[in-house]
């Protein structure tokens, strides 16, 4: 088995705990603009398109769509500190992580805008060496897209590289690409608990994938 050299990331439910502040923002502004209650599980069920797209596609009000992705993009920013915990352990692991000399990237279904603005909240202390938002790609998760550029823009060998995220989307993305991947389920919000395509390992805890990952250095 190789070693693990480089790290792709999702970043809903795996790097940050914010299902919260997206589903209660996009719900509210379906409820002003279409008079309609969206669930969490409609969330998930819409999951894939960025949240912008998701407004753009599903909206009945089309001439308010505009309207209603500024207003998503502004209450997002402004509710996320109340609804989005500043988890100190994924501050920890990333800073541990590119201590060890760590490759880390990250590939997330997310606008750009809005991982920007999650991003600044979060002000966690280190760069990914790429971000593949939603905005990037053609093909959504469960395709690899995301995972092929990183790879091949970084340079980074498969064997070498592993992916981490939460949903079977991203189970499923992992596979297609051709690399090692594990499912997070360390945050209190995740998508998916249960796979259509097995994850090589399961974690609960930050910290027990934070000494996995080390202990596989320690073995170079």
């Amino acid at each position: 088995m190789n070693n693990i050299k480089h790290i792709i990331f999702d970043f809903d439910g795996t790097l940050a705990d914010t299902w919260p502040v997206m589903y209660q923002v996009i719900s509210g502004v379906f409820q002003r603009y279409d008079g309609r209650q969206v669930l969490i599980e409609d969330m998930y069920a819409l999951a894939g398109p960025t949240e912008l797209q998701i407004i753009e596609q599903h909206l009945s009000n089309r001439e308010q769509v505009e309207a209603a992705i500024t207003e998503y993009v502004a209450e997002y920013e402004q509710r996320h500190e109340e609804l989005v915990e500043r988890n100190t352990e994924i501050a920890d692991l990333l800073v541990s992580l590119r201590q060890s000399g760590i490759g880390i990237a990250m590939f997330t279904g997310k606008s750009r805008r809005t991982l920007d603005i999650s991003l600044d909240k979060l002000g966690w202390e280190i760069s990914f060496d790429k971000i593949v938002t939603g905005d990037d790609v053609e093909k959504r998760k469960p395709s690899a897209e995301g995972i092929h550029l990183i790879l091949n823009e970084l340079g980074w060998a498969k064997e070498e590289t592993i992916f981490v995220g939460d949903s079977n989307d991203d189970m499923m993305a992992g596979q297609e690409a051709g690399i090692r991947t594990f499912a997070a389920q360390w945050m209190a919000v995740v998508q998916d608990k249960d796979y259509r395509v097995l994850p090589e390992r399961i974690f609960n805890e930050v910290e027990a994938f934070k000494q996995f990952v080390l202990e596989q250095l320690e073995k170079v």
